[in-house]
């Protein structure tokens, strides 16, 4: 809708994500709160979703990945609309 292929959206959303994301580890990382363990299990998953995402993204063709996204964007709007209270 701005303009953008998919693939300049996308990077364009990670990097933002990843702007929030090094504000947000800044407050934990202050909290007296903080597990450790799940902090550096999250973090890991993170790293290699984000390794891996960018490199599926590379190789998928452009129409499919719209169709893709187009379909998970109804599906969660059904799933949600429909959801019992």
């Amino acid at each position: 809708m701005a303009g953008l292929s998919p693939r300049h959206a996308a990077s364009t959303k990670n990097a933002l994500a990843g702007v929030m994301n090094a504000s947000a580890v800044v407050l934990f990382l202050t909290s007296p709160q903080l597990h450790w363990f799940a902090a550096i299990a999250l973090g890991a998953g993170a790293i290699v979703g984000g390794l891996l995402g960018s490199w599926a993204l590379h190789r998928i063709n452009e129409r499919a990945l719209r169709i893709g996204i187009v379909g998970i964007g109804i599906a969660l709007t059904v799933g949600l609309f429909v959801k019992p209270i």
